[in-house]
């Protein structure tokens, strides 16, 4: 979809460059043949890229455009598909974001071409821009913190160790819940596996970001991995290099590498953000623990606490230790 929104663009780029419309936009229907209630279109004053979405004219949307960094909103009137038709238009104001705001578009073109009326597709619009917001939130245009390419590093390596076992790979891709923020990195028919990664010198720590991280109730099984890396400038492997080995290991499965693709983009992984994910890691050290009664946790606490987060130290865990090829094995169901 990247690709048919620049080629249009392109397209209509051209025509203004050539002198061909006076007008104060020039657009065009995203899918020729139906009227999906999508245009892109360009601005002429200052060659500003498009979405223009049509709202339903019975709609009474009040509409609080979010702000994101390099685009804008605005609602607009034009005559088609017939007179005096709203639409929302989302303009990219700032060149430097064109991809994430090529992306953003594909996305929202992707999603409301499936709708079949101009009031779903108002509906599914705020979600969109809801999800967007936060994803902006969390990583911003520029793609993820540090810290964020260490933990998704970590999260890749428990999914690589996976998808060495003979379980349907997109089982096991979809088992990966934590860019969603959920409680838990991994999950699979109750079975739980929380990813951290740590760099700090003896005592090693982790950090628990809730209280349900490592609350087992309800679960048939809840463990901790834990990676301890060492960071390179030159040398070891970089994140996108770990990325490209699990798509070339999903590359056969379709279905396993689309879910794939959508669950990095989820956790704020883009492929033009990967010339900024330079550092290297080794891995020096892969510990997972079963997590149970006497576990170093807090779960119990009293009413009116809440937003709990602390750290352990991986010494204090040593008698909860097991071996990792049979997590490995017991959690895709072997």
């Amino acid at each position: 979809m990247d690709d048919q929104l620049d080629s249009v663009w392109t397209i209509l780029e051209s025509n203004l460059k050539s002198g061909e419309n006076s007008e104060s936009r020039i657009y065009r229907r995203l899918d020729l043949k139906n009227e999906s209630g999508l245009r892109l279109g360009v601005i002429t004053l200052g060659n500003f890229r498009e979405l223009l979405i049509q709202i339903d004219k019975n709609d009474d949307y009040s509409f609080n455009p979010p702000k994101w960094v390099g685009m804008r909103f605005n609602i607009i009137t034009l005559d088609v598909p017939e007179e005096g038709t709203r639409h929302i238009s989302l303009y990219l104001e700032d060149p430097e974001h064109n991809r994430v705001f090529t992306m953003v578009c594909s996305d929202i073109a992707e999603t409301l071409s499936r709708m079949d009326s101009a009031s779903h597709r108002t509906q599914e619009l705020k979600a969109i821009l809801d999800q967007w917001t936060r994803f902006f939130k969390f990583f911003g245009p520029d793609g993820l913190s540090p810290m964020g390419q260490r933990g998704l590093y970590g999260e890749l390596t428990w999914l690589e160790l996976l998808l060495e076992t003979d379980m349907d790979m997109s089982v096991l891709v979809e088992s990966w819940q934590g860019f969603k923020r959920a409680y838990y990195d991994f999950e699979l028919n109750g079975r739980v596996v929380e990813v951290k990664t740590t760099m700090t010198k003896e005592p090693r720590r982790v950090r628990i970001n809730n209280e349900r991280q490592l609350d087992d109730r309800g679960l048939d099984s809840l463990y901790l991995y834990v990676l301890t890396l060492h960071k390179l400038e030159t040398g070891g492997e970089t994140l996108p290099e770990l990325v490209d080995k699990i798509r070339k290991t999903l590359k056969h499965n379709s279905l396993a590498s689309d879910a794939f693709d959508r669950s990095l983009k989820k956790a704020g992984y883009f492929n033009f953000h990967a010339h900024n994910y330079t550092s290297g890691y080794v891995r020096k050290k892969q510990e997972i623990f079963q997590v149970g009664n006497g576990f170093p946790r807090i779960i119990e606490f009293s009413a009116g606490v809440g937003d709990i987060s602390y750290s352990i130290t991986i010494s204090a865990c040593s008698s909860f230790l097991v071996d990792l090829n049979s997590v490995v094995t017991s959690f895709t169901g072997g």
